[in-house]
C-alpha cells in the first residue's frame, strides 16, 4: 500500500472513530452514574479552589467514595470544565478524545509489532467500531484512559527498539498509564518485564536511553507505590478483594472444622486459606476467557448495549482463526501480543463480580488484533484470485459486519437509554431539577442514600461553588458513612419512613416506599419506561 493512500485510510477511520464517540456524547448514556458525577465535581472543584471535595490541597489519590480513584482523569478533565462548565459533555469529553487517540495509536503499535500496514489498520478499524471500546469511550472511566497511555506507551517503546529517542515518551506514557487507572499497577509492569524479555537484545544496543526511561518511569511512579501499600491506598485493594468475602471464609472454616472433628487428615492443607485464596484467584483468571463474557449479556448492563456482548458475534470464529494464525507468525511480535492477551485479567483475579470489563479493559486492543489477523488471513487464503467466489465470499462478509454494526447502534442509541436507565443512576438529574423549583419555599431538604450517592449528584447538578462547599465542612465520607455529609439546607439519611420532621417546611426526596405518613405529594420522578422511582414530598409540623 502506498504511504499516501495508507495515510487516507488512517485518516477516515480516525474521523470516523471520533463522529462515533462524540456524537450525542452528552446526552447518551441517558444519565451520569455517580463516578463521573464525582470525577466532575471534583475537576470542578480543582478548577476554582485548587483541593478537592474533602478540602485535600491537589491530592495524588482522590478519597471520592471512599474508593481512592487516582488522578490523571479527574486533573484532564479540568480544562474541559474549564472551557465548557460543569456538564455532562464536559466530563466525558477526556474520554471520547482519548478514545479516538488509541484507535490511532494502535495502529501504530500493530505496525511496529508486525510490520503490516493491513492488519494495522484493520486492527484500528475494529477497535474503531469495538462495542467495548465504544461503550467506555462515551463515558468518564479512567479505564479507557489507562488503555489509551498503554497502547501509545508501547509503540513508543517498539519504536525505540530502532531509534532510541522514542523510550523516554514510551516510558513517560506507560507511567501516566499507571497512574490513570489501578488494573495498570499490575498490567503495566508485567508487560515491561516481559518487553525486556523478549527484545533484550535489542534493548542492549541501545541500552543507556532505555535505562533513562526506566529510571524515569520509576521516579514517576514510585509515589503511587507508596501510597498503594499505605493504609490509605490499600482500601480500594481491600473494598473489592474477593479475598476478604466472609462468606467464603466462614465456609472454608466450617469444612476445616468439620474435617477435624472427623479425624480426617490434611484437613489444614485442604482448607489451608492460602490455598483457597489462589483457587479464587485462578478461577478469577479463567473466568475472563469465557466466551459468554465477550458475546453474551452476563455482565452489568450499564456495561454493554442490549443485546450486544463486549464484541461482535461475527468475531468469535475470526478470534480463534485470528489466535491460531498468530501462533504460527514468525517474529517477535506475536510473543507480546500474547502476553497482553494472557496478563490483561491478572490484576482483575482476585476482585469480585468478575468477569468485570472495567477492570480488564486493558484486554483492548490485543483482541481486536487477533481479530484482524484473522480477517487478513482468511482474505489472502479465501478470497484473493478466487474471482467470483471470492467477491461473493468477501460480500456476505462485509453485510454481515455492517448489519451488526447497524444492530449494536440501534440498540446502543434506542434501546440502552430505556432499557437501562436505571443501571446508569437515571433520575437523579431529575430529582434536583425538580427540587431546585420549588426549594425555596423549604426550611430543609432531606434526601434518602437509597438514590445512591444522592449529595454528589447534588452538589454536581446545582453546580454548588466548591468554596462554599468547603465553607460548611466538605465531604465527610463518600460511602461508609455519607449521612454525616451535609451543605446548606441539604441533608442524606437513611429510612425517610422513620424520620420525624424536625421543623415547619422540609422537602423529602426518597423511594416510593419511603413516604412518610401524612406527607404532601409534590412531584414523581418516572423512569424512561414511566415508572416511579422516585418521590419528592413535604412535611410541615406543629411547632
Amino acid at each position: 500500500m502506498r504511504p499516501i493512500h495508507r495515510r487516507l485510510l488512517l485518516l477516515i477511520i480516525v474521523i470516523f472513530a471520533a463522529f462515533l464517540r462524540f456524537y450525542k456524547l452528552g446526552a447518551v448514556p441517558t444519565s451520569m452514574n455517580s463516578d463521573e458525577a464525582a470525577i466532575g465535581y471534583n475537576a470542578y472543584s480543582i478548577l476554582k479552589t485548587g483541593k478537592d471535595e474533602y478540602g485535600v490541597k491537589f491530592p495524588l489519590l482522590f478519597q471520592s467514595f471512599d474508593d481512592y480513584k487516582l488522578p490523571a482523569y479527574i486533573y484532564l478533565t479540568v480544562p474541559s470544565v474549564a472551557i465548557f462548565g460543569l456538564r455532562d459533555f464536559s466530563v466525558r469529553l477526556p474520554s471520547a478524545v482519548f478514545g479516538t487517540l488509541t484507535v490511532l495509536a494502535t495502529f501504530f503499535l500493530v505496525e511496529s509489532l508486525f510490520a503490516n500496514t493491513s492488519v494495522a489498520l484493520l486492527s484500528a478499524f475494529l477497535l474503531s467500531i469495538s462495542p467495548w471500546h465504544l461503550q467506555f469511550s462515551r463515558s468518564a472511566y479512567e479505564a479507557n484512559l489507562a488503555v489509551f497511555f498503554a497502547v501509545l506507551g508501547f509503540a513508543f517503546l517498539l519504536k525505540g527498539l530502532r531509534r532510541s529517542v522514542w523510550y523516554i515518551p514510551g516510558f513517560l506514557a506507560v507511567s501516566l498509564s499507571v497512574w490513570s487507572y489501578h488494573s495498570s499497577r499490575v498490567f503495566i509492569p508485567l508487560m515491561l518485564i516481559g518487553f525486556v524479555a523478549i527484545y533484550w537484545r535489542e534493548i542492549l544496543k541501545r541500552k543507556f536511553a532505555f535505562v533513562i526511561g526506566g529510571f524515569l518511569c520509576v521516579g514517576i511512579c514510585m509515589p503511587l507505590l507508596l501510597l498503594s501499600i499505605s493504609s490509605t491506598g490499600l482500601v480500594r485493594a481491600n473494598g473489592v478483594s474477593a479475598l476478604n468475602d466472609p462468606v467464603f471464609i466462614a465456609r472454608n472454616a466450617v469444612w476445616r472444622l468439620t474435617d477435624i472433628n472427623l479425624h480426617i487428615p490434611f484437613s489444614n492443607f485442604y482448607h489451608n486459606q492460602r490455598v483457597m485464596d489462589a483457587g479464587i484467584i485462578f478461577k478469577g483468571y479463567l473466568d475472563h476467557y469465557n466466551p459468554n463474557f465477550f458475546f453474551s449479556e452476563i455482565i452489568q448492563g450499564k456495561y454493554h448495549a442490549p443485546g450486544v456482548g463486549l464484541l461482535y458475534i461475527w468475531e468469535l470464529p475470526v478470534l480463534l482463526y485470528g489466535i491460531h494464525k498468530a501462533a504460527n507468525m514468525k517474529g517477535k511480535g506475536k510473543i507480546l501480543l500474547f502476553l497482553w492477551f494472557l496478563f490483561a485479567p491478572i490484576a482483575a483475579a482476585p476482585t469480585q463480580m468478575l468477569p468485570h470489563p472495567v477492570r480488564a479493559m486493558i484486554f483492548l486492543p490485543s483482541l481486536q488484533v487477533f481479530v484482524a489477523i484473522g480477517l487478513w488471513e482468511f482474505y489472502n487464503r479465501f478470497i484473493v484470485n478466487k474471482k467470483i467466489r471470492g467477491k461473493l465470499i468477501l460480500s456476505v462478509g462485509v453485510l454481515i459486519i455492517i448489519l451488526n454494526f447497524g444492530y449494536y447502534l440501534h440498540q446502543y442509541y434506542v434501546h440502552g437509554p430505556i432499557d437501562y436507565a436505571l443501571d446508569w443512576q437515571y433520575g437523579h438529574e431529575q430529582v434536583v431539577n425538580t427540587v431546585k423549583t420549588v426549594q425555596s419555599k423549604y426550611d430543609k431538604v432531606i434526601v434518602s442514600t437509597s438514590l445512591d450517592e444522592p449529595y454528589m449528584f447534588f452538589l454536581y447538578y446545582l453546580r454548588y461553588e466548591p468554596a462554599k462547599y468547603l465553607s460548611f465542612g466538605g465531604t465527610k465520607s463518600g460511602k461508609f458513612d455519607e449521612e454525616r455529609n451535609a451543605f446548606d439546607k441539604y441533608e442524606f439519611h437513611r429510612y425517610l419512613n422513620v424520620k420525624t420532621p424536625e421543623k415547619l417546611n422540609t422537602l423529602y426526596v426518597g423511594t416510593p416506599e419511603e413516604i412518610l405518613p401524612g406527607a404532601h405529594h409534590v412531584a414523581d420522578i418516572k423512569d424512561p419506561s414511566g415508572n416511579i422511582v422516585y418521590v419528592v414530598s413535604s412535611v410541615s409540623s406543629a411547632k
